[in-house]
């Protein structure tokens, strides 16, 4: 997916998108693609599930920055992640410099252990929008607060499953954030069913 087509698409129903400018992307070793889409239309300041995004911000702890900026006490090969938002529960969601700039989450509390999230941006972007899709359409044909409440049909649930395989097969074919996550979706539904 194109920057633009993603930007023209998320911006359909929202309009918070935050392009980083060239300045601030420049010398962090990001590749091309990666720093087209994060100028061209950046990533949301918040998406579901639960996900926060960087801006074009001075302010180290909001900004696309390295890992070992924001910080300091981590060692030197950790320099290769580039910090573009973080997950619910603080983990940092990275571009990794060092492999293709796939993009991973590192578990915070096991030392930034790196786990994957998608195969680059542009499956990033189609994962959001997939899982953005899954909400609306849960809240449109089960009510207001159904996704807060964990009502969704399994069909609902089969169509996002494969909206997102069919964003990023490789990453869903790895435990990493989208397959995690739909196991929680599903307890989720499971505890609220009781």
């Amino acid at each position: 997916m194109k920057p633009k087509e993603f930007k023209n698409i998320w911006t359909l129903d929202e309009n918070n998108l935050n392009p980083i400018s060239l300045k601030k992307l420049n010398g962090l070793g990001l590749s091309e693609s990666s720093i087209e889409f994060l100028e061209k239309s950046g990533l949301p300041d918040r998406a579901a599930p639960f996900l926060s995004f960087t801006k074009d911000s001075n302010d180290v702890n909001d900004s696309v920055q390295k890992l070992t900026t924001i910080y300091d006490f981590l060692e030197p090969e950790f320099e290769k992640y580039i910090v573009i938002g973080s997950c619910n529960d603080g983990d940092p969601i990275v571009i990794n410099t060092g492999n293709n700039d796939r993009i991973e989450y590192l578990d915070h509390e096991d030392y930034f252990s790196s786990q994957p999230f998608n195969s680059d941006l542009s499956a990033t972007g189609k994962c959001l929008i997939a899982y953005r899709d899954f909400v609306k359409r849960v809240q449109m044909e089960n009510g207001e607060d159904a996704f807060l409440n964990s009502d969704f049909t399994n069909g609902q649930f089969e169509k996002l499953t494969l909206d997102l395989k069919n964003a990023d097969s490789e990453v869903m074919e790895s435990d990493g954030f989208w397959l995690q996550q739909l196991e929680m979706d599903l307890e989720l539904r499971k505890d609220a069913n009781k």
